[in-house]
């Protein structure tokens, strides 16, 4: 690759050469320099260093749709690297305080069945009338079919949501760039302020924009609200994606 080393690509298991022309100097110097600001020795940070890049393991051709949010969950011990994933779920009645992924099933939910239901309800369909995977399996099946789940921003401080904004954003510009040139057949799910803001200047032919999941609201003008707005995404690419897993 280069003489130069990025603590976060050397805690990688795998990088897919797809990804190869994108690691150029460049940008290995980029998360250099992200990785100084962060203060990797504090420790302070989410997710774990391995997955922070996790994205890169993956075959950039086989990507269908990129669904991009804003940054990780701010838990300590629940952002995988996954956007929206919670990895401390393992079944769907466990508790969780994530609104974002609570809002996304029942979006997921309409999309199949074209009913608004809480998500309360949903689960007591889930396995009968509703045939979603388990969330520990739910995100990895969508990585499986060709959907890369990224973040505007890589890592965060823990407790503290969008603090790591300003030393991504050149790197998060950089790769969508990249992206949107090497894949032009991709659609993109744009989630939230962030997610929106971020591609400007990038040319993408394929994109559906909502408001982000976190918050979701059945009101006059709210047109493009991720859940009650006028296009449902996971509705958009049925035919793409296998949403339940």
């Amino acid at each position: 690759m280069n003489n130069l080393t990025s603590y976060f690509l050397e805690n990688l298991n795998f990088i897919h050469k797809s990804w190869n022309t994108f690691l150029t100097k460049e940008i290995i110097l980029e998360l250099v320099n992200i990785e100084n600001q962060i203060g990797l020795s504090r420790n302070n940070f989410t997710p774990k260093s391995q997955n922070v890049l996790r994205f890169l393991s993956k075959p950039l051709s086989e990507v269908k749709i990129v669904i991009l949010g804003q940054d990780p969950y701010p838990q300590e011990g629940v952002a995988t690297g996954r956007a929206f994933e919670v990895g401390t779920l393992n079944s769907w009645n466990d508790k969780f305080s994530n609104v974002s992924l609570k809002n996304i099933i029942r979006s997921i939910y309409f999309a199949y069945n074209n009913k608004y239901l809480k998500y309360s309800e949903i689960k007591k369909e889930i396995g009968l009338n509703f045939p979603l995977v388990k969330p520990d399996q739910l995100f990895v099946e969508w990585e499986k079919q060709g959907v890369l789940l990224l973040n505007t921003s890589f890592t965060c401080k823990i407790g503290v949501s969008n603090s790591h904004e300003k030393y991504w954003r050149n790197f998060t510009n950089l790769l969508l760039n990249y992206i949107a040139v090497a894949n032009k057949d991709i659609k993109w799910f744009l989630w939230g302020n962030n997610a929106k803001a971020i591609v400007n200047g990038i040319k993408i032919e394929k994109k559906i924009e909502s408001m982000h999941p976190m918050m979701c609201y059945n009101k006059e003008g709210r047109n493009d609200d991720f859940l009650f707005g006028e296009i449902n995404c996971f509705k958009e690419s049925l035919t793409i994606i296998n949403w339940l897993g």
